[in-house]
């Protein structure tokens, strides 16, 4: 069976994608925003508990309705990195990527050689063993995506996007627009900048844009600007908005 990756082949003939954060360590909510459309979600280690075990499942969920379940490592360390891919993960997010030392780190870290140092494992990734062709479809299908959240990363997002083996740049506009002194002021013209030289930089190369969002509107406004991966929540997030709704919605009906 080849390794494919659907995020990549939907990029190939869709202008957008649209995801979401998980971050509630739940394998059902990945299925049933897998069953609602969306096209990838970013499982969330970083600011959560979720740990491996738990992610195998939220990955097979994600599979099951042809959706990316990209985690989101919490550091940029080489053993997790791999042990998130071993498991069969199609794709990585690596927040904090501030330096092109970092960038080199993390492509040499994810990559089977000749591209990088990745070792081989009987996981699932390579279906237990079943090592026929999985190297170079491994290569090929991964989606790796750096996040760009400061303004060391800023000063060095054009070098990163000519690098070969990234897919794509993904804004934390939160922790950027707080490195730049203007928390979540996304309109401030200095972050409003810096989010245009990063989108710039990743059209320049052939890289693909992303960023974080949490509106439909705001989704809408982004990917009108160019941006193609897209995300418009996140689960806890809009769990807390909906129940608090429901909630204040029956206090108004019985007063």
């Amino acid at each position: 069976m080849q390794m494919k990756n659907f995020l990549k082949e939907k990029l190939a003939r869709k202008p957008y994608v649209l995801g979401a954060f998980v971050a509630s360590c739940s394998p059902t909510n990945v299925e049933i925003l897998g069953m609602n459309g969306l096209d990838f979600v970013i499982l969330d280690m970083e600011h959560s508990p979720l740990g491996l075990e738990t992610m195998v499942d939220m990955i097979r969920a994600a599979e099951a309705y042809g959706m990316v379940a990209i985690p989101r490592v919490y550091t940029i360390e080489t053993k997790l990195m791999r042990r998130v891919l071993d498991i069969g993960a199609h794709g990585l997010l690596v927040p904090m990527v501030n330096t092109m030392d970092d960038a080199r780190y993390v492509l040499d870290a994810v990559k089977f050689p000749p591209l990088g140092q990745r070792g081989m494992n009987a996981g699932r990734g390579p279906r237990w063993g079943a090592y026929d062709h999985y190297i170079q479809e491994a290569n090929d299908a991964l989606f790796t995506m750096f996040q760009c959240e400061t303004r060391e990363g800023l000063r060095n997002v054009e070098e990163m996007a000519k690098l070969e083996g990234l897919d794509s740049i993904f804004i934390g506009t939160g922790d950027l627009s707080l490195d730049m002194g203007h928390p979540q002021d996304l309109k401030n013209p200095e972050v409003a900048g810096a989010i245009d030289t990063i989108l710039n930089a990743c059209v320049k190369n052939g890289k693909i844009p992303g960023i974080v969002t949490g509106t439909p509107e705001a989704a809408a406004e982004r990917i009108h600007q160019g941006f193609r991966i897209v995300t418009i929540m996140n689960d806890l997030g809009m769990f807390k908005k909906q129940s608090q709704l429901q909630i204040d919605k029956v206090h108004a009906l019985c007063p």
